[in-house]
């Protein structure tokens, strides 16, 4: 099995042991652009910030780095269950420094234990070869701002793998 993903490493080039492997996917928002992430019902609404392939647990959160602007909405899922990772939020509300976690609210935390029913709880699930998407709503579109999202994954089967994707 290979996977372009790999642990992160401390100063020494030891990895940094974590519950599995990290993928990183940044999306800068450009809404007024056509077709551009961020545009609702362009081409890359509800496309995939993540491709997934075999079978792997999966988790996924953001981190905004530059206030997001518009009166879009957004979400995170997969095709048939659109806000599982992240369910819908508004634009206006996601600033920099925030968690986009699994939670209509954004904070500046997540919860990271067994507390599956709270608030901004951080799911996990099985995915097999569902690509991990991003949707925009709210007949509007988010025109500016950039979220770092973060898919943390271990492969199941022998072919699991994450990738980040590069539209």
């Amino acid at each position: 099995m290979k996977s372009d993903s790999s642990f992160y490493r401390d100063a020494n080039f030891v990895p940094i042991s974590t519950d599995g492997l990290i993928t990183k996917r940044t999306i800068t928002f450009l809404g007024d652009t056509t077709n551009a992430w961020g545009d609702d019902g362009g081409t890359l609404d509800g496309g995939a910030i993540f491709t997934v392939t075999g079978v792997v647990r999966a988790r996924v959160f953001g981190i905004c780095t530059t206030n997001l602007a518009g009166s879009g909405t957004h979400a995170v899922g997969i095709a048939g269950a659109t806000t599982i990772y992240l369910p819908t939020e508004a634009a206006l509300d996601i600033n920099a420094g925030d968690f986009v976690a699994n939670n209509a609210t954004v904070g500046a935390y997540l919860i990271l234990g067994e507390q599956a029913a709270a608030a901004d709880n951080f799911p996990e699930y099985a995915l097999n070869g569902q690509d991990i998407i991003m949707t925009i709503a709210g007949a509007a579109n988010i025109e500016s701002g950039v979220i770092d999202y973060y898919c943390i994954w271990v492969p199941w089967s022998q072919d699991g793998d994450v990738a980040a994707t590069t539209t």
